[in-house]
């Protein structure tokens, strides 16, 4: 008998060992992976922030947000949600970040357009005219234009750092930037008169995106409403009377049911987003 407690107790070591051994691996298989993607991106944006630190407030939110949510609902459910949570907030963050650096970016490009063609008007040569936008304009147009100019003087062709920049940003009015300069290089051309005209049409695209954006805003407002309101709606309830809706959390029907109006919500958004948004 003893004998066969000791072997079992072997056998639980042995395999929270190897537990403990598998998790230190996926933790640091993360990490990696984790730090190296938020140094890349960041750099992107020129935030210089430690990406360290940036793990260990992830993996703490990672771990702390389920518990919270398990110790204060008793939902395995909504702490399982709440990890998942965890994991995609550091990217979701990233993402709306980013949106609203290019946004600002494409808002700013016209201005500076604007300011190379009346620079290039006035005898300046192109580098003169990128250096006073760089000088002259906020970010982030300045911090890519600077990149764009660091490169020229680097020795890098005028077409390899176009391309660059096209690659990294990826925006549409940018391309058309990089076009107007690659095809003004090799076909010739007033450059400042091409510059001009691209920032009349880059300015006209936006006020149309504008109008198109205020006319379907009342749609993506309905949209948010419809699919907040089941959640607001729980929580009430659940405020109201706590033992009628406590089923909805912590038995098998109440999972299935919220797995349903998740679906729902999730197809209802879908279908919103594609009625409501309209390529220019």
């Amino acid at each position: 008998m003893t004998s066969q407690l000791v072997l079992v107790g072997l056998m639980l070591f042995g395999a929270t060992a190897v537990l403990l051994l598998l998790a230190r691996r996926a933790l640091l298989s993360w990490q990696t992976r984790f730090t190296e993607t938020a140094k890349v991106s960041l750099e992107d944006m020129f935030v210089f922030i430690d990406p360290g630190s940036l793990f260990k407030l992830n993996l703490a939110l990672f771990v702390l947000l389920p518990l919270l949510l398990w110790v204060f609902t008793g939902s395995p459910v909504l702490a399982v949600l709440g990890g998942l949570s965890g994991a995609i907030l550091p990217r979701a963050s990233w993402i709306i970040l980013r949106r609203r650096r290019m946004a600002l970016l494409v808002e700013q490009l016209p201005d500076g357009l604007t300011m190379m063609a009346g620079a290039m008007r006035a005898g300046a040569s192109l580098q003169i005219a990128l250096d006073l936008v760089v000088k002259e304009s906020p970010a982030p147009l300045s911090q890519e234009f600077s990149v764009l100019l660091r490169e020229q003087r680097l020795g890098l062709a005028l077409e390899d750092s176009l391309r660059g920049l096209s690659q990294r940003l990826k925006q549409e009015d940018i391309d058309l930037f990089v076009s107007a300069l690659t095809i003004a290089k090799e076909v010739g051309g007033n450059l400042s008169e091409i510059l001009e005209r691209l920032s009349a049409t880059l300015r006209a695209k936006a006020v149309m995106e504008g109008k198109i954006k205020a006319l379907t805003s009342q749609g993506k407002l309905q949209g948010i409403v419809v699919g907040m309101l089941p959640i607001l709606l729980a929580g009430v309830l659940y405020a109201m009377d706590p033992r009628a809706m406590t089923p909805l959390f912590t038995t098998i029907y109440g999972w299935g049911t919220m797995s349903v109006i998740f679906i729902l919500i999730t197809m209802g958004a879908f279908f919103i987003k594609k009625i409501v948004t309209i390529d220019v």
